[in-house]
């Protein structure tokens, strides 16, 4: 009998472009043979749209975000905010939302009380993962290395802060969104004029920044797979830039480099610390961890993330495939994986 499955693409956050693209690989991958499938596009400003009608095998293999354009008549639904009883009665819902909403244990808690299972971590570990300064402590409680920090708040902020931190990390520092994803809302300070500018705009938008020691070296990302084969980590080389920018990371200003070119004693140890990152966090079913590798061959985490994209040419499909799982075999595991946590 095949499995009834919401795929919930889109979302409030900045990263809504990207989850769009996300969710619509993620549709076309599902066996129309073992899947009946719903997807929910949840806009911008909160509106939710979907049909009362499951996908036929033709739109669910050429599905695109024009489907939803094209929806009318009695079957179209459009709801600010719907109540989750609302939706198709489902057998599991795919999260296929980034950021904000969807990445930091909201919609997992409305799924909750729905009683409807999803794909993925819980509502402590998406919400603990998402935060930046959070996830930090957790891992320093746990021995894993990460970047010297400190944090600045928009109630306390003042010169002499702003002074004080400098002088604790030194220069280059990483400045960001502790909440954000996708590299957007960061930037790197190589003086004190560019700290405080970084600092003022972010805290104009955001009630506390991160402020990180820049590690110079080598990034490098890692999945996890709970009961899955070891996956290899992916190095990660900007063509242009410092960081694993936005434009690095979606517009093919990056080359990513699967498996990574590592010894085998530094591969073994950044796949360690996944595992460790994802478990310490308690996540669920899967997950990714970002790290920097400097000079000394020393791993320092950056952060790990629970929902990330999901394309085929994603760095975790990417890692899964050259362990002979095709994207949409990965697919089938997280869902098959996520009912079993139920």
């Amino acid at each position: 009998m095949r499995k009834r499955v919401l795929v919930f693409m889109g979302g409030p956050s900045t990263e809504h472009e990207i989850s769009l693209i996300s969710g619509s690989n993620i549709v076309r991958a599902m066996d129309e043979k073992k899947y009946n499938v719903h997807p929910v596009l949840i806009s911008k400003d909160n509106v939710w749209k979907w049909s009362s009608r499951e996908l036929t095998p033709y739109q669910q293999n050429s599905f695109s975000i024009n489907y939803f354009h094209s929806l009318g008549g009695n079957s179209l639904n459009e709801l600010k905010t719907p109540a989750l009883s609302d939706l198709p009665d489902a057998d599991i819902a795919f999260i296929a939302l980034h950021g904000a909403f969807g990445e930091d244990g909201k919609i997992q808690a409305l799924l909750e009380n729905w009683n409807i299972a999803y794909t993925g971590s819980g509502v402590l570990a998406s919400a603990l993962a998402m935060d930046k300064i959070q996830a930090k402590y957790t891992y320093l409680a746990n021995e894993i290395p990460t970047a010297d920090f400190e944090v600045l708040y928009r109630k306390e902020f003042s010169g002499e802060k702003l002074i004080s931190v400098s002088e604790k990390l030194g220069f280059p520092l990483v400045v960001k969104d502790p909440c954000g994803g996708s590299s957007l809302d960061m930037g790197i300070a190589e003086d004190l004029d560019q700290f405080m500018d970084l600092v003022e705009n972010l805290l104009s938008k955001f009630p506390r920044v991160i402020c990180e020691k820049y590690i110079s070296g080598t990034e490098a990302s890692c999945g996890f797979l709970e009961n899955g084969p070891i996956l290899p980590p992916t190095e990660i080389k900007p063509h242009q830039g410092e960081y694993f920018d936005f434009e690095a990371k979606y517009q093919g200003k990056s080359e990513e480099i699967t498996p990574a070119n590592l010894s085998p004693e530094l591969t073994q140890k950044i796949q360690q610390i996944a595992e460790r990152a994802h478990k310490v966090l308690n996540c669920s079913v899967y997950s990714r961890t970002d790290v920097r590798i400097d000079a000394n061959g020393d791993i320092f985490v950056l952060e790990t993330n629970t929902l990330h994209g999901m394309t085929p040419q994603s760095l975790l499909p990417q890692q899964a495939a050259h362990q002979n799982i095709g994207y949409a075999e990965l697919i089938d595991r997280i869902i098959a994986e996520s009912l079993q946590k139920v």
